[in-house]
């Protein structure tokens, strides 16, 4: 049964989350094509320079998106242990995750799982709180 969603700022975390999933199909399209030299096709190099282009764009957007993430997270963890609907609160550790999402700006490589792993666990724990938000708005 859905309820009324007590914030909308779990969008950004969920925008970081499908960034972050982006980014590690991206690496693992590269990874899985392999940099080897010299490529065996024309169609070989276009898949692997592309992968490797998609990847680095990707990764750019997660690093520019780290703020947003932080924001989100930090405002929809406050509003959740804030409402009414639900007895129980968020732990405040999850309030590492975003801590750990600003290390991004110094070691993208470290924050990235963070990012991704942390923001799922939350929603997680969220929706179990105060219930699945409504998507049908979104959907029509």
């Amino acid at each position: 049964m859905a309820t009324q969603s007590v914030s909308r700022w779990w969008y950004g975390i969920a925008a970081g989350i499908l960034v972050g999933i982006l980014l590690y199909g991206f690496m693992f399209l590269f990874i899985l094509t392999g940099p080897s030299e010299p490529a065996n096709s024309d169609g070989e190099l276009i898949i692997k320079v592309l992968s490797l282009v998609a990847a680095l764009v990707t990764g750019l957007i997660l690093y520019l998106m780290t703020a947003l993430y932080v924001v989100s997270f930090t405002l929809d963890w406050w509003h959740v242990s804030k409402s009414e609907i639900t007895k129980d609160n968020p732990t405040r550790l999850y309030l590492l995750i975003p801590v750990v999402a600003l290390s991004n700006f110094i070691r993208p490589v470290i924050a990235a799982p963070f990012v991704t792993v942390g923001g799922v666990l939350y929603l997680w724990q969220r929706s179990k709180l105060v219930g699945s938000p409504n998507l049908s708005r979104l959907l029509s």
